[in-house]
């Protein structure tokens, strides 16, 4: 069968659960997902390369620049009229082709109007200011609405003086984290417009992932006091936008961002000051947004691909293993998702991602489980069936097995069967045949054990019934018909070995046929042992056999012992058999004992020999003993 058919077959079926888990996660996502999209896009953007600043520069007012320079009181920055009409002067003179103020420079911070600062920033002509918006709730006749309304606005001799004011207000995530430039379209309606846009001269429709400096790629600042007394280095500032604000100092001007930042002072941390990251998002725009979100439909695709992954990769059985598959398929999603973020500027929000893979993968783990639970049930009921057969088919053998050994006077008869399995291969039977005739006595073993090789020694228990108890019974005939029974009854490598043989009660001579079974052993009086090892082949090995009948006298005390291979192959750890040898042994040892027990002693030997409580094959002995 072809492995790709096997595992597409049923697949439809399984892919099913996705038309609603899907839908559940998207349900879920602002719950549970979100906040585990911020994580991953925070640690996914902190392995983005970041290209060198080109575009933009920042001349910082640190802690320098504030105890230096500017005079007593400090804030607000913005009225510090000459330095900053200074610094206008010398940011031109260094090149910079825009000069923008991160200040607030509403007219109360100035005492007089502050002329000197207008006029600079007529002489410069590139000069632009910042304003911030505030929501206001108004109750009207149709019910609450809110509006935007200008908050911080500059100076309006200033506004006029410069090239305007431009909204710089940046919306965090729910976490409080900046990540992305979300365009405001009430601005439109207000004739309002970004600082990054009015700057880049770039307008944007959809939310932009801003490209944030790293600690190794920073974006080129130049402390304003050095700038005021035009120490700039060569290439700084010139030809790029020159942004004017506040920087070390993380209590009154801080934005949280996805990545690792120099703050200055050998300090780091995951956020920046206000100035540095309205430089980034105006680079950014500039760039030509380098990175992008994925649309609603690839996102969709996206995740319903690593699902689909998912559902094929799991096992319908074995839960454990499928609790490992599931986590490596997230695995793989994750860092492939990360790797589009980080090296492909996609970004795919991976949160979410793993929310739909929880969501498809618990469901297909607790599908394995169950399914697994039905097979495991059906499995015990099945085995619990043949169980239940067996049994019967075990009681059914016993019925074949004589239920009691005739009593003959003058000889001494005991036989038993161990079988290996719940049925036996083996079989072992003592016909008494009336006044004046003989006992006959067989042991047989079919090749192979278990059920087959039972309702194959079943059918030569029947045939053998059947001529045994006829007035015409021959030895010899009665195995040649066997032969042709189970040749003609059984497969191509089927066959029996037996010993068939009969007693005559008063002179106890004895007639056999040995059809390839193991040549029985007679151990005398005085211990003499000898083999019976006259025999033709085995029972249905052909279709014709000639059953030759051997002859010999047992003698008083003489003991005759029957016994199948799994006597003499039993092994120890050691891989030694217990062999003819061992057989000898206890005959010799026990002989002077009864037929059953010196059988008895033969069991016990074999047993110790083996050190295993459950035996190989299938164990049958016949012990015959004349009367001393």
């Amino acid at each position: 069968m072809n492995p790709f058919a096997g595992l597409m077959k049923g697949l439809p079926r399984r892919l099913l659960p996705l038309l609603y888990l899907i839908p559940i996660a998207y349900v879920l996502q602002p719950i549970l997902w979100t906040a585990l999209d911020g994580r991953f896009y925070n640690f996914f953007h902190s392995k983005r390369p970041v290209a060198p600043w080109t575009e933009v520069a920042v001349v910082g007012i640190d802690r320098a620049t504030r105890s230096e320079v500017f005079g007593r009181p400090v804030f607000p920055l913005s009225r510090h009229v000459p330095e900053h009409s200074k610094i206008i002067r010398e940011l031109g003179d260094a090149g910079a082709r825009a000069v923008v103020f991160d200040l607030e420079m509403g007219a109360d911070a100035y005492a007089e109007p502050p002329v000197e600062l207008a006029e600079s920033m007529t002489a410069a002509g590139n000069v632009f200011l910042v304003m911030s918006l505030g929501e206001e709730r108004l109750t009207t006749g149709s019910g609450d609405a809110v509006v935007l309304r200008p908050q911080r606005y500059p100076d309006s001799l200033l506004v006029a003086a410069s090239q305007g004011a431009y909204v710089v207000d940046v919306d965090a995530d729910a976490d409080g984290i900046v990540r992305r430039f979300f365009p405001d379209r009430r601005l439109t309606r207000l004739g309002l417009q970004t600082l990054p846009e009015r700057l880049s001269g770039i307008k944007r429709d959809d939310p932009m992932p801003i490209e944030f400096p790293s600690v190794d790629t920073r974006v080129p600042t130049v402390s304003y006091r050095d700038a005021l007394a035009g120490n700039i280095p060569e290439g700084a500032v010139d030809g790029r936008i020159a942004l004017i604000g506040l920087i070390e100092d993380p209590l009154t001007d801080f934005v949280d961002v996805p990545r690792r930042q120099k703050l200055g002072g050998g300090v780091e941390a995951f956020g920046q000051s206000g100035v540095v990251v309205l430089s980034a998002i105006t680079e950014t725009l500039i760039r030509g947004a380098p990175i992008r979100d994925a649309g609603w439909l690839t996102t969709l695709l996206w995740n319903v691909l690593w699902c689909v992954v998912c559902i094929i990769a799991i096992p319908r059985k074995r839960p454990e293993l499928a609790a490992f598959v599931v986590l490596g398929v997230i695995g793989a999603a994750v860092v492939a998702t990360g790797f589009l973020h980080a090296q492909a500027d996609l970004v795919l929000p991976a949160g979410l991602l793993l929310g739909c893979l929880f969501l498809v993968g618990s469901h297909a783990i607790v599908t394995s489980y169950v399914h697994t639970a039905k097979e495991l049930h059906a499995e015990e009921v099945e085995n619990e069936r043949v169980h239940k057969e067996m049994e019967t088919a075990r009681r059914t053998q016993e019925g074949f097995l004589p239920d009691e050994i005739p009593t003959v006077e003058g000889l001494d008869i005991w036989g038993t069967n161990v079988s290996s399995l719940a049925v036996s291969g083996d079989y072992f039977d003592v016909l008494d045949l009336g006044e004046g005739r003989p006992i006959v006595f067989t042991i047989a073993d079919v090749s192979g054990k278990g059920l087959p090789a039972s309702l194959l020694m079943s059918n030569v228990q029947a045939g053998l019934h059947c001529h045994v108890f006829q007035d015409s019974f021959d030895l010899q005939k009665t195995a040649e018909n066997l032969n042709r029974l189970v040749y003609r009854n059984t497969e191509v490598g089927k066959f029996i070995t037996m010993f068939l043989a009969e007693i005559d009660k008063v002179t106890h001579r004895l007639r056999y046929v040995r059809a390839g079974h193991d040549a029985p052993i007679i151990v005398s009086s005085d211990g003499a042992d000898r083999l019976l090892e006259e025999g033709t082949c085995m029972l249905g090995f052909l279709d014709e056999a000639d059953c030759e009948v051997a002859e010999i006298d047992l003698a008083a005390g003489e003991v005759l012992c029957l016994y199948t291979d799994g006597i003499t192959e039993a092994g120890d750890p050691g891989a030694n058999e217990f062999g003819i040898e061992g057989i000898t042994e206890v005959l010799k040892k026990h002989r002077s004992e009864s037929a059953e027990a010196i059988g008895k002693a033969l069991i016990d030997a074999v047993w110790a020999f083996t050190g295993l409580e459950d035996q190989a094959d299938d164990v049958t002995i016949v012990i015959l003993k004349v009367a001393a």
